[in-house]
């Protein structure tokens, strides 16, 4: 199965305090048991730059995944954008499975 995991971009202040950016551990940690069962897993860091969100779903659904898992770690101002990333992807690719978590329940 291709999948893609998404760091969406955070628009609080502080994420875009230079050399503020740490890399996105949880995704991290679920891409690889995904390697391992065979999967082919692709991160995009959106948060790194941060990447607009029409290049982000043009790239996400570039290699024609099977499923996107949008992923942030717990910045609450992350959720609006993952929000509008799974809309935008399901908008361009109604087939492809759409999967949103984080550290809240």
């Amino acid at each position: 199965m291709k999948i893609v995991l998404i760091n969406p971009p955070h628009t609080a202040i502080g994420s875009r305090v230079p050399d503020d950016h740490l890399p996105p551990l949880g995704l991290l940690a679920l891409g690889g048991p995904l390697l391992d069962a065979g999967h082919q897993v692709r991160l995009v860091d959106a948060e790194f730059g941060p990447m607009p969100l029409p290049a982000l779903v043009e790239d996400a659904l570039g290699d024609g995944p099977d499923s996107i898992l949008i992923g942030h770690s717990g910045s609450t101002s992350a959720h609006p954008t993952a929000l509008q990333i799974a809309r935008m992807v399901k908008g361009r690719a109604p087939a492809t499975l759409v999967i949103y978590g984080g550290v809240f329940p």
